[in-house]
């Protein structure tokens, strides 16, 4: 099974959570003796990282989808050369790449797409039933995934496979400090109540709301914390961080409110936590709703995009309506007022990360995946 080697397709220049993704993955498959050979961008984060760590990589740069049609021919004939059996492409702007280096390579390799983005609209036009008939396996993280492919495009169900990511679940159960030592790591107040977010500061995050929703509590008497952790969205500049803090002070929240740039240990940014919030606008899947309720957090998220399967409302954590800062507000009183309601929920949406989101079982699936396609 792991005499022959995986190509990873990303030549992303971003660096966001597609991009940990695929990193983690792909240290992850190594460390269970599969060769991985990288394709991406040489002057991009994910390029240089898994280089520095041993990954064998490639350098593919992707300008445009017209472009790709002109570096396809040397593709296919470096992956052939590669000896891949296996190709796994991580964007859906490279569909179009990855399944004309196939057909220039002579059919050399199966070709697996790794969903980590909504399907987006119907595609069901003679173009792209061309182009997923060279698709061989969808992978998508989420039933609800596999349902709107379904509807939107003509890929056989029997070529849709739903494979969860996964996290380092020991990082977050058995790594994790405790309260009192994290909040001193991040010099943030001892006996308060905080809620938190991680994630880049980006519009489409949502932090706003957050602090709205923290403003209106503060108008009812109830003196919430917030830990918001996260840097600016790479190569670009929005001018959100500086609206955030501008929202802080017109406010008057600026001893409530505590920036923190994302950390390598983010266990401490949830260890610090009493309350996890993802308030984007739609997340596709949000490892860090995973890596809270991994860390025994009580949990609000967004009632869009794939939240809406990771989390049970009412059962595992508490869905709210994005954008709505009232809402939230109700679903931050709901859990400070009632702590016996908030165990609750911590201790199904462990549960939950336990059984489902667990790497091993990501691995597991994916490299069953790979046995049956070789065969």
């Amino acid at each position: 099974m792991k005499t022959r080697n995986v190509a990873f397709i990303c030549p992303s220049t971003a660096w966001g959570g597609l991009e940990m993704n695929v990193h983690r993955l792909a240290l992850w498959l190594k460390k269970r003796g599969l060769h991985i050979i990288f394709y991406g961008n040489p002057l991009s984060v994910l390029f240089q990282k898994l280089q520095a760590e041993n990954i064998a990589v490639r350098s593919l740069v992707s300008k445009s989808k017209f472009n790709d049609i002109f570096i396809a021919r040397s593709l296919g004939r470096t992956i052939k050369s590669d000896n891949v059996s296996i190709a796994v492409l991580h964007l859906n702007k490279n569909f179009l790449l990855t399944a004309l280096a196939r057909r220039f390579s002579g059919n050399s390799f199966k070709m697996i797409y790794m969903q980590h983005m909504h399907v987006g609209p119907a595609k069901k036009d003679f173009f792209h039933n061309w182009l997923y008939r060279h698709l061989d396996r969808w992978v998508t993280p989420l039933p609800l995934f596999k349902n709107a492919l379904t509807e939107k495009t003509n890929i056989p169900p029997e070529k849709i496979e739903i494979i969860p990511l996964g996290i380092e679940l020991e990082r977050f159960i058995d790594h994790k400090p405790n309260q009192s030592r994290a909040r001193e790591e991040l010099d943030l107040p001892a006996d308060v109540t905080i809620a938190g977010v991680v994630g880049r500061l980006d519009p489409k995050k949502g932090q706003h709301i957050l602090i709205e929703a923290c403003h209106r509590l503060h108008q009812q008497g109830k003196k919430l914390h917030l830990l918001i952790v996260g840097d600016k969205s790479l190569h670009e500049e929005t001018g959100y961080a500086e609206r955030l803090a501008e929202l802080v002070s017109r406010y008057e929240l600026n001893d409530y409110v505590h920036f923190r740039p994302h950390i390598t240990d983010i266990q401490y940014a949830y260890s610090a936590m009493d309350i996890f919030t993802l308030t984007s606008k739609s997340e596709t899947y949000g490892m860090v709703t995973i890596e809270a309720m991994a860390c025994g957090l009580p949990v609000i998220g967004t009632d869009e995009g794939g939240t809406k399967d990771i989390i049970n409302d009412g059962q595992s954590g508490l869905l709210v309506e994005p954008y709505h800062a009232e809402k939230l507000q109700q679903a931050l009183s709901q859990l400070t007022d009632n702590p016996s309601l908030a165990r609750r929920l911590a201790g199904r949406a462990r549960k939950d990360a336990i059984d489902k989101y667990s790497h091993h079982r990501q691995c597991d699936l994916l490299e069953n995946l790979f046995e049956k396609l070789r065969v």
